[in-house]
């Protein structure tokens, strides 16, 4: 694979230098983006790179006699010491000017850098194609399409008190993703945020569905943009479903009360907008059982952006067994690795991404559903921040009654019961009031 070459002069190109050794605020920034092989001559490609790994071995800058020392190292027999030596004087040199701008040179060097990296990926993805590895192209043009100036060292605990908790204070007065139950928000201190994966454990026609739905309508109560991604029922489905959880129309009644329909939900919007709270849109999407992959979903996510300028704070997933990875893997490992995928999910388009999954056997058999009756892969909640069970005996699904049982909270209580009441006709599912 031929490496580009800098279509830059030769002042740029030695002022790109003279900053590297000379700025650490530059060197850093550039370091992640510059190949020593896109200079034009081999001279500033080895300064480039000693200059590079002095730095990344000892954190500091080096003198001008360490970078003729290692220059010493590297360069071949036909070359010879004294061209370094005029080389470096001549960077040293270099009028005001051509340096003036570090700004101007950075965005020169991403420019290139971000035009060489898609370069090398889309040829490193025409090979993968031949290959029929097509689980690795996405990765691979993925992180040609992380090269930036953007430098981001993480948080200095000591440095960052005053500033850390000021964030916390703000984060306090704007509201959360809350749960339809009161007494989880209460255990999440009001509810969960954006970043996060949680996600509804039960048998087979439990409730989970039907838990998502309810989801969805109690974020677009809260003003938040909502995605829902159906792997089973059709678009229509879901949204027949929706219709009575909104409106509170029975199932059964929907097709004769269609002009109720929409004046009710005309209505929720004008009270929602009088009361200070817009309502949140709501999209729905079905992609094929066990077709859908992560690939799939973040194409989606792009074209809802370009085309629709819809970008979700609530992604629901109906449900985790239903997607496909993109890799050859065991059950129980595909399981895992699809709840990580849906973690990294919510972190690249900083929303809140909720899913379900199913019990094993032993689901239908226990009163309390806890991690031990997950199907195939205990694997998948580790990175869940959220991650409750929804339990029914046979007296209870009669009763309209069912709880919730919080498995864990990575930041609030967990290993508590919240009593629910289930409304068939109604699909509704709430907190009971005497919890």
């Amino acid at each position: 694979m031929t490496t580009a070459q800098y279509e830059l002069t030769d002042n740029i190109q030695r002022g790109i230098i003279y900053l590297s050794k000379s700025d650490q605020n530059f060197l850093v920034q550039a370091m992640p983006m510059i190949k020593p092989e896109y200079f034009e001559y081999p001279s500033h490609q080895k300064l480039f790179s000693v200059i590079s790994e002095y730095y990344k071995k000892y954190h500091k800058l080096p003198e001008d006699d360490f970078v003729l020392e290692e220059i010493k190292k590297v360069m071949s027999s036909s070359e010879l010491f004294s061209d370094y030596k005029e080389e470096l004087q001549e960077i040293n040199g270099l009028d005001e000017d051509s340096i003036s701008n570090e700004d101007y040179l950075l965005d020169l060097v991403e420019e290139f850098a971000k035009e060489q990296s898609l370069k090398d990926a889309l040829l490193q993805s025409f090979d993968l194609m031949k290959k029929k590895k097509f689980s690795n192209i996405e990765n691979v043009m993925r992180t040609a399409l992380t090269v930036s100036r953007n430098v981001d060292l993480g948080l200095d605990y000591f440095d960052s008190m005053d500033e850390r908790w000021n964030r916390v204070k703000d984060d306090d007065r704007n509201p959360k993703f809350r749960t339809i139950f009161p007494s989880l928000n209460q255990a999440l201190e009001g509810g969960l945020a954006s970043k996060e994966l949680a996600m509804v454990v039960a048998p087979p026609g439990v409730g989970k569905s039907l838990y998502l739905a309810n989801q969805a309508v109690r974020s677009c109560f809260d003003g938040q943009d909502v995605l829902y991604i159906s792997l089973e029922m059709s678009e229509d489905r879901v949204a027949q479903r929706l219709d009575s959880i909104f409106t509170r129309i029975k199932q059964r009644e929907l097709k004769d009360r269609v002009n109720s329909v929409k004046d009710r939900i005309s209505e929720i919007s004008k009270v929602s907008s009088t009361s200070g709270t817009k309502l949140g849109r709501l999209r729905i999407k079905e992609f094929p059982t066990k077709r859908a992959t992560m690939s799939a979903l973040r194409a989606f996510l792009v074209q809802l952006k370009n085309y629709e300028n819809f970008s979700p704070d609530v992604i629901i997933i109906d449900y985790l067994e239903l997607l496909v990875t993109d890799a050859t893997l065991a059950e129980y490992q595909a399981q895992e690795r699809l709840a990580q995928e849906l973690r990294g999910l919510a972190s690249e388009n900083e929303c809140l991404v909720w899913t379900a999954t199913q019990t094993n056997r032993e689901g239908r058999r226990v009163s309390i559903i806890t991690d031990t009756e997950l199907a195939d892969s205990y694997g998948k909640t580790r990175v869940c921040d959220l991650v409750f069970s929804i339990n029914q005996s046979e007296q209870e699904f009669d009763n309209g009654k069912a709880r919730a049982y919080i498995i864990k909270s990575r930041n609030g209580t967990s290993k508590f019961v919240v009593p629910l009441d289930i409304n068939y006709d109604l699909l509704t599912i709430s907190q009971s009031q005497t919890a």
